[in-house]
């Protein structure tokens, strides 16, 4: 595991206090990994200016946030690599970067020059307010828990709206689950608040149903995923209901095991869980 900071130098990517895409490019240049490309062809794919130039720009006025992040994230990475070993028996080969991107995401797990990275986006996670020790503990465990699944996953082409339907709920199940198996608390959810768990823990069979129902009809399912998306007033629900699945099916298989099913065997499971 290597750890990438480039906390020092994310503020140069202003001129007077403004963002600067021609100053980014540069500062992304310094940074000891080929990221600029990918990132940049990712947020092209979003309204840039809309919604990612005014989180930048909010940034500089934020420096309590930025320096709590960056607090963070050194203290959650210092001897990460022996936790991993220990609980997991494997030592990852993937570099973590903090840096500043283009509204990318908070956490962002992805291979740059086929090599595993985990790319974390400190704009993002000072405008979700991420900052604190239990946030980043969650966020970077998460994303590495997706890498540790990269490890088992087998490769499969996917080309209906219901196999990514299906993967996806897959992927952050095991990702969740790694990430709670990391902190010894399978009830570990960061988005915890308000009485959101207690609220998925009532309504779970509900949940599990309704996310069949749209899985089984070809139905957009992004209500379950993401902060700025809710099911029934609610976010991330997904995340929730992908960690349920994964430790209702750990009662029979190991986490390893269950990180290289196929397709099928994973609708069939679920199908299953749901009738449960």
């Amino acid at each position: 595991m290597k750890i990438i900071d480039t906390f020092d130098s994310i503020l140069s990517a202003y001129q007077d206090g403004k963002f600067n895409l021609e100053l980014w490019e540069k500062y992304a240049d310094n940074i000891p990994i080929n990221l600029k490309q990918k990132v940049k062809l990712d947020y092209l794919r979003n309204d840039f200016d809309n919604l990612g130039l005014p989180v930048l720009n909010a940034l500089p006025d934020k420096k309590d946030l930025l320096e709590q992040a960056h607090s963070s994230f050194l203290r959650v990475t210092d001897h990460l690599s022996q936790k991993i070993i220990d609980k997991f028996g494997v030592d990852l080969d993937v570099t973590i970067v903090l840096y500043l991107g283009l509204c990318n995401a908070a956490g962002w797990a992805t291979k740059i020059d086929g090599k595993n990275v985990v790319l974390l986006g400190i704009e993002k996670i000072v405008e979700l307010e991420w900052c604190d020790e239990s946030n980043m503990i969650a966020l970077i465990h998460h994303e590495l828990g997706h890498i540790w699944h990269f490890l088992y996953e087998p490769k499969t082409l996917m080309t209906s709206k219901k196999d990514k339907a299906i993967q996806q709920l897959f992927r952050e199940g095991i990702a969740m689950t790694f990430e709670q198996t990391l902190c010894d608390d399978f009830d570990f959810f960061h988005q915890n608040t308000n009485g959101w768990l207690d609220w998925c823990n009532e309504n779970e069979v509900r949940i599990k149903a309704e996310y069949l129902r749209r899985v089984n009809n070809n139905e957009n399912i992004q209500d379950f995923f993401g902060d700025w998306c809710s099911y029934e007033n609610h976010s991330d629900v997904g995340y929730y209901l992908g960690s349920r699945f994964v430790l209702y099916l750990m009662k029979e298989y190991s986490l390893q095991e269950i990180a290289g099913f196929k397709l099928k065997k994973i609708y069939n499971e679920f199908c299953k869980y749901v009738n449960t």
